[in-house]
Order: structure tokens, then C-alpha cells, then sequence
């Protein structure tokens, strides 16, 4: 039989746990899958109503793989999943770890890592899930998700390195450059984006009419100018696509 966890040990995982698990609870957006919606939203409910006996689980690992690849499935908007997730990530890297003083709190300082790595990971590898399931809108936003979510990943992999978890480091690494090869084989066919100038604020149907022969169009213009309020009012300087 098993020795009962320290006070200690618990504590600091359900500390762990109530930082991680509230990213979780509310859908990316429109909800795509009631069902997946309500099985993993259950689930975060079930861990979060009891840290200490979700630390003493022994299916605790699974049960965050579901939760995160629940979070993904259930969600309508992968691009809102994607920020989700990276709010994960952050989150997870920012928690304050036990000082390691003397031997026993340098155990525990690990087991906070390995668990608080286990949530980076999982968020990633959904993270890559999520990025097979979109469609860039262009060139430019393909090779910013490439970069911004490369950059993610290589803190990862230097992470787990860190702390001795190298079983871990080819996955990541694995999943990295799958999504990495599908961002350059998908972007490098689209539009680029360019600047434009007008004298005059636009409507953006005009502009589509104007770049594109187009009037349909205007929706992605004004998507892709953000910082204006109305589609009737378009900035004087802003950003189109190539073609």
C-alpha cells in the first residue's frame, strides 16, 4: 500500500491545479461539441472541487490530457483555442516553485516542475492539433503562427531539458516540426499582405472593389484592419492582401 502524500506535496499540487484548471472552464468561443463541451467542463469541475483528492489521483495526467484536448475539440474557433492554450503555457511558467531548501523541498520543487511542465506540454501538443485545423488567411499569418508558437515550443523543449525530462523532448520536438513544415507548405501559396494609403477614409467595400474587383471582400479587409470601428470608415493607412 502506498504511503499517504505529505500536507506538503498536496498542497503545493492543488496550489498547481487552482491556477490551471479555471483556464479551462469557459469555452474558446462558440461551442461546437455540446457533448465534449460538457464531459471535459465536468471533469475540470470534479478536479477543481477537490485539489487535494485530484492530487492524491492516480489518473491525474490523463485527466489533463482530456480536459485539454476537450478544450479543443468542443470549440468552434481553433484560433481562439490557440490563444486558450498559450494562456496555459504562460500561466504554467509563471507559478512561484518551493525554495529548495534541503533535500525533501528539492523533490518537491520537482514534482511542482514535472506537473506544471505535464500542463505546458499537453497545451502545446493541442496547440498543434489546433493549427492543423485552421486555414491562414495568408503568408503573413502563417509565418507569425510559425514563429510565435516556434518560439513557444523551444522554451518548452529547453524546459523539460532543464529538469531532466528528455522523454519528453522528442515529442515536443516532434510535434514542432510537424506543425512547423505544415505552416511553410500551407502559407507559402497565399496572399501576402500589403500596405495601402487613401486621402480619404473608405468604406471597405470600396477598397474590395479597388484592390480586388470584389465587393465581397470587404469582410476580410476590415477583419485584417482592426484598429477601425465601423466598415464604412476605413483606416487611411492600412493592410490588404496581395491578390
Amino acid at each position: 500500500m502506498a504511503a499517504p502524500l505529505p500536507d506538503y506535496v498536496l498542497d503545493a499540487t492543488a496550489r498547481i491545479l487552482s491556477a490551471l484548471l479555471p483556464l479551462f472552464e469557459r469555452a474558446p468561443g462558440p461551442v461546437a461539441n455540446p457533448t465534449r463541451f460538457s464531459a471535459y467542463r465536468r471533469l475540470v469541475a470534479e478536479l477543481k472541487g477537490d485539489t487535494r483528492a485530484a492530487a492524491r489521483s492516480g489518473t491525474l495526467a490523463e485527466d489533463v490530457v482530456a480536459i485539454a484536448e476537450g478544450y479543443r475539440v468542443a470549440a468552434s474557433d481553433q484560433r481562439a483555442v490557440i490563444r486558450g492554450l498559450e494562456r496555459v503555457v504562460v500561466t504554467a511558467r509563471a507559478q512561484i516553485l518551493t525554495e529548495p531548501r534541503g533535500p525533501t523541498l528539492t523533490r518537491q520543487r520537482l514534482n511542482e516542475q514535472i506537473l506544471l511542465m505535464h500542463f505546458e506540454a499537453v497545451a502545446l501538443g493541442e496547440v498543434a492539433n489546433a493549427v492543423s485545423a485552421i486555414a491562414p488567411r495568408s503568408y503573413d499569418e502563417a509565418r507569425a503562427l510559425r514563429q510565435r508558437l516556434g518560439r513557444a515550443f523551444d522554451v518548452a523543449i529547453d524546459r523539460a531539458s532543464d529538469i531532466g525530462l528528455f522523454d519528453l523532448m522528442r515529442p515536443l520536438r516532434e510535434a514542432q516540426a510537424a506543425m512547423t513544415r505544415d505552416l511553410i507548405e500551407r502559407g507559402r501559396p497565399l496572399a501576402r499582405l500589403v500596405a495601402y494609403e487613401t486621402g480619404v477614409p473608405l468604406p471597405a467595400n470600396v477598397l474590395a472593389h479597388r484592390f480586388y474587383q470584389d465587393g465581397s471582400r470587404a469582410g476580410e479587409l476590415f477583419a485584417e484592419n482592426g484598429a477601425t470601428d465601423h466598415p464604412s470608415f476605413m483606416p487611411m493607412a492600412g493592410r490588404a492582401y496581395s491578390r
